[in-house]
Formats: C-alpha cells, structure tokens, sequence
C-alpha cells in the first residue's frame, strides 16, 4: 500500500475491503486474542500512506463469528479509506454498510457525488437457457450488423440482451417470495441483535435466520432450474433418457485428448524434454475448435467476465454465437 501511495499522489485514491484487522479497542465488541500489534501496524500503515476515512453511515461492526454462544465476536474489519486528491474531487463521497446478509461481513456501498440509477447488477441465470424463449432471443438479437471491431460487436449485442433476460427472469412468477421473506426475517432478527448483543437467544434466532435464507436463494434457484427442465422434456420421452445420460456424462467426465509421450526419448540428463512435434504443435494458429474447447471446458455458473454472463450462456447459445 505504501508503495502504491507513492504513485497515487497526484490522484484520486480509495482503498476498500476487509483488512482483517481494527484501528481502536473501540471497535471491537466481545472476547478477542490480544490483536495490539496488528492494530500498531495497521495505523502505521495509514499515517504513512497519508490516508484518511471516508465518512461513513450504517453498522458499525462490519464483521461477526456467526457464534451464538459466549464466544460472539463482532469487530470492525472492513472500511473505506481515500487520499487527500479524492477528497478534493469527491468531496460528498462517502460510504454505507450495510446488514450482513449471508456472508459474515456486511456490504459496502459507496455513494458519489452523482447518483445513477441503474437497473441494479446484471447475472444471467442458467435456467434461462432451457426455456423456449431463449434461442430465439439469442437469433433476433444476433441477426443485426454492428459496425466496429468484433469485440465491440459482440460486447453491444450481450448488453442488449440483458433486459430482455431480465424480463424473462421476471415473468417467471413469485418464485423468489420466499427469498424475499427469508431476507425479511433476517433483517428483523438482526434489528434484536442490535440492540442486545449479549442475548444468546437473540443470537441463535440470527444464526438461524441466515442458514433459512442461504437455503432459500439455492432452492430457489434449484426449483427455477428443474422447473425449465420439466417444461422442455414434456412430450418427448427420448429427452428423458438423454437427461439420465448427459447427468452420468457430466458426473463421470468426458473425452480428453491425451498426447501419448515415449520416455526412451529423454535424454538420460535431462529432467523435462519437449518433442519437436510437440513444440510444433505450441505454436500452432489457434482454431475454431480450440476456442470452442476452452469455453465449454469451463464450468456452467462460472463467469468468464465481469459482464454477468455465465459460461452456461455461451455454451446454450453457441451454434447462434460460436462463430463470431
């Protein structure tokens, strides 16, 4: 972070997340390991890299051991700091934190100078891919010619696709209504905590309410996957059987090409040798097919970007995208 400082002098500069680590005593609240050196460092750090506190609303302890018993912990771990330059640019900023949802931190929210109101933060759920509406929308989207360079192209269709997933997402009914009222439990149990810390009952009754809603969101999203599924095998019982087979498939692993290596080729010094075929074949144009290889190689829920769509997106609409 020093070092960082040294060359964000003539900028704007925000650090934020969780240092692991408090500033005072004051801002811890139950039984901790004796911390003062990791505190004495923490603040050495901040005088040196001349940062300053971004003001600040919401809780005040950003971290809990999620214990219900004598050991309940909660410390302020995670924080929002900015330069001199940041403050002279964003001299309104400042920052929020939240109530801790599932996770044992709570979120930050940092809000500027200018407020946009946008349509919050795009995911595409995979689910949305077995629906019949998908591939369509995928086509209509796609058959329009962009002008620019391909990245640029691609980039412009994803992003007009988005709010036509968002409405697919929403007409799918009241799916997400117990979501909503697991979140509201929760928030209500950690207004209790609040205001007694102490209370072991108070404590067990958010611990409890965070696991309801972490079971919730994953059945929601488990319902919502199966339900897609159901509608797309219905009249077709040869698609009942390829269900079973393609589960197995994914279970147990597919094809992998394998280059079968002779060792009596290795010199006897040597530790690791290369055939030339083999360094041949690393310099090899890339095709087609090698790039069809790597996307579906990754897993469905991961997100290759931080655009918000799934590897699953990219494998359900390939025979429309691929080639681009």
């Amino acid at each position: 972070m020093e070092t960082i400082a040294m060359q964000s002098a003539d900028i704007p500069w925000l650090v934020g997340g969780d240092f692991n680590t408090v500033r005072d005593l004051s801002e811890i609240c139950g039984v901790s390991r004796d911390i003062r050196m990791a505190m004495e460092d923490f603040n050495t750090c901040i005088q040196n890299t001349g940062l300053l506190p971004l003001p600040m609303q919401g809780e005040w302890y950003t971290w809990h051991n999620c214990s219900a018993g004598p050991r309940n912990l909660w410390k302020r771990l995670d924080r929002m700091l900015i330069n001199d330059r940041w403050m002279a640019q964003f001299p309104t900023s400042y920052y929020s934190s939240l109530t801790a949802r599932t996770s044992d931190h709570s979120p930050m929210v940092l809000s500027g100078d200018i407020q946009q109101q946008l349509g919050g933060m795009f995911r595409f759920d995979n689910y949305l891919a077995l629906s019949p509406e998908f591939i369509p929308s995928v086509q209509q989207v796609w058959q329009h010619n962009i002008i620019g360079t391909p990245m640029y192209a691609v980039t412009r269709k994803l992003k007009a696709l988005k709010p036509i997933f968002r409405e697919q997402r929403r007409k799918k009914g009241d799916l997400s209504h117990n979501v909503q009222l697991a979140k509201g439990f929760l928030e209500m149990a950690q207004v209790l905590v609040t205001s007694n810390r102490q209370d072991e009952l108070f404590l067990q009754l958010e611990h409890c309410c965070r696991v309801v809603l972490a079971k919730a969101a994953k059945l929601e999203q488990i319902m919502l996957q199966q339900r897609s599924k159901m509608q797309w095998m219905k009249g077709d019982p040869g698609a009942v059987i390829n269900e079973f087979v393609m589960y197995y498939q994914n279970l147990l692993g597919g094809e992998r090409r394998r280059d079968m290596i002779d060792l009596r080729f290795l010199r006897p010094w040597a530790r690791h040798i290369l055939s030339e075929d083999d360094v041949n074949s690393l310099v090899l144009p890339f095709t087609h097919t090698d790039v069809k290889q790597a996307i579906f190689d990754i897993a469905e829920d991961k997100a290759p970007g931080p655009d918000g769509y799934s590897s699953g997106f990219f494998k359900a609409a390939w025979p429309i995208i691929g080639q681009e």
